[in-house]
């Protein structure tokens, strides 16, 4: 049996990792600073919607913060679309924090939203040069055009 113990010490390791505070987290989450102060003290264990929630803001697996292993996912970079797209922008990496930070009936959404926009684009016509490396800004000019 796994015991479950340092979860509190954890948090606070991936926080000062992320130069982040105990408010932060309860921003990124929606958890009452009461909640966070409990799990960071040892006096209870997230639950399971709290601990998913604590892991996408930390950017760590829940399998870590409960049992300290597996710090770090596993990103699988060896698609097609990964190799096409190339490092993200900042603006691609503050997307994806929000995205992240999203419940998961609002990142459906969301995704929803990026496909309907991605196919628009794809009949438009004006992909390819998106893919190459263009900023999107083409599309949008042609669309007020």
């Amino acid at each position: 049996m796994i015991e479950i113990k340092n979860v509190g010490e954890r948090i606070i390791a991936r926080l000062t990792e992320l130069n982040q505070k105990q408010a932060d987290l309860c921003r990124a989450t929606g958890l009452s600073n009461n909640a966070i102060s409990q799990y960071v003290t040892g006096k209870r264990t997230p639950d399971t919607l709290s601990l998913y929630k604590i892991a996408t803001a930390l950017d760590v697996p829940m399998e870590w913060i409960l049992t300290g292993e597996n710090k770090y996912r596993k990103i699988d970079t060896t698609t097609e679309k990964t190799e096409k797209v190339g490092p993200l922008s900042e603006q691609e990496k503050e997307m994806l924090w929000k995205f992240r930070q999203l419940d998961t009936r609002d990142q459906e959404y969301a995704k929803a939203n990026i496909d309907m926009l991605y196919d628009r684009t794809v009949k438009k016509g004006t992909l390819s040069d998106s893919m190459n490396g263009g900023t999107g800004e083409e599309a949008a000019a042609s669309e007020t055009a």
